[in-house]
């Protein structure tokens, strides 16, 4: 089976690129994903994925013809071209990665799937470490202001301090820069508290997944997407990707 492909291509890496990759990687024997660029969808495919799409026209679209049709939400959908998220509301299939998210979009009917994780990674190096880990850490891809870096001074003034790290035009001055990905898991393990308290909708928020699979205590608020698997079906995050297959394959 041959799937269409459509996804940006982003100059940085953050979660949505790299939950995008981790479905790639999963695809079942048998079937052939076809890249589908802005400009460049290929038209007659047996079906189509349709991940991050900002960069996408409604013309774009249209080559999907009448195809059976899974769009993954990673974001509430805030810079979509005109008249793309009434085409995308069309879809076949809508998945959004958290009960928060569904419900700020208005997309009661989508099927909830959270990016997947591998959980088993972050916990092989935290298990490691064995205790010999202290102090508070804030990692995020500070590229706007509702990452709300100043919440997380707030709540350090009164908690010990937080190490900042990642980088962005809202990073705070003292941020300890960007870390290598291959490098999450020692250093999320190396910390026993992961603070992240976001200003606005955070529809997943893979590194909070990631912190609480290396074994961090969490300090989170309701913004949080990821705080619903976490508490209630941390088995999910895990089968994420066995799961999008079989909801884009059905």
């Amino acid at each position: 089976m041959r799937i269409g492909w459509l996804a940006d291509k982003a100059s940085v890496l953050g979660g949505a690129e790299l939950t995008q990759d981790e479905f790639r990687q999963a695809a079942p024997e048998g079937v052939e994903i076809v890249d589908c660029p802005p400009g460049g969808v290929v038209e007659g495919l047996d079906r189509y994925v349709v991940q991050n799409c900002v960069t996408y026209s409604v013309a774009d679209l249209e080559n999907i013809g009448d195809a059976h049709t899974t769009k993954f939400w990673h974001d509430v959908g805030p810079h979509v071209q005109p008249g793309v998220r009434d085409w995308l509301d069309e879809a076949d299939v809508i998945v959004c990665c958290s009960p928060l998210q569904a419900a700020d979009m208005g997309l009661d009917d989508a099927t909830l799937i959270p990016p997947p994780v591998d959980v088993q990674r972050f916990a092989e190096v935290a298990a490691r470490i064995n205790g010999n880990r202290g102090g508070n850490v804030s990692v995020a891809s500070w590229r706007n202001f509702g990452k709300a870096a100043d919440m997380v001074k707030r709540w350090a003034q009164e908690n010990g301090g937080v190490d900042f790290y990642g980088g962005g035009p809202f990073a705070p001055a003292e941020t300890k820069g960007e870390v290598p990905y291959d490098e999450m898991p020692i250093l999320l393990a190396s910390f026993s508290t992961f603070v992240f308290l976001p200003a606005v909708i955070e529809p997943f928020g893979r590194v909070v997944a990631e912190a609480w699979a290396a074994g961090c205590e969490l300090v989170i608020n309701d913004l949080v997407g990821a705080r619903y698997w976490i508490e209630e079906k941390p088995e999910a995050i895990e089968t994420a990707a066995e799961d999008f297959w079989q909801l884009v394959l059905a």
